[in-house]
């Protein structure tokens, strides 16, 4: 839009990676520990299948998020090949929450909703869910009061 600027740029934590990761060791562990009921080349076509697959799905987990906050909206974005974009206008935003467990908070990540009317909208797995969401409240009350 005319005259708007991004003011903060969101990204999902490292820990949605942590099946394709676990998967990852999986595939190493079957590939370097000998097996006497195995042919290496059956241990070999077995770990490759695995990396293909972790591969695959963090590509998956990833699909092209991204959470872009401007001055006047906030903006969803995911997909790779297929797009979808998700706009909110700010000036609509009634409430920003947010949810971390235990591990979210000593590793600093969360969800932060973000209510406009009766629709909800969660961003889920947020690195640093508390400076997201200072800022999304920061540009609420621009966009309410032009003098902040």
């Amino acid at each position: 839009m005319e005259g708007e600027q991004i003011v903060y740029e969101a990204r999902q934590h490292w820990i949605i990676y942590w099946k394709p990761f676990l998967l990852l060791l999986v595939a190493i562990a079957l590939f370097a520990i000998p097996s006497q009921y195995m042919e290496l080349t059956i241990q070999m076509v077995a770990s490759a299948t695995l990396l293909v697959v972790a591969a695959i799905w963090a590509v998956n987990i990833y699909g092209g998020r991204k959470y872009i906050l401007t001055t006047s909206r906030l903006i969803l974005k995911r997909g790779i090949i297929r797009r979808e974009s998700t706009d909110l206008i700010l000036r609509r935003c009634e409430g920003v929450s947010i949810r971390q467990s235990i591990a979210g908070r000593i590793f600093r990540y969360g969800t932060v909703s973000v209510s406009t009317g009766e629709v909800v909208n969660e961003f889920r797995l947020i690195e640093d869910p508390v400076r997201f969401s200072t800022q999304i409240n920061q540009q609420i009350s621009r966009n309410f009061d032009p003098q902040v």
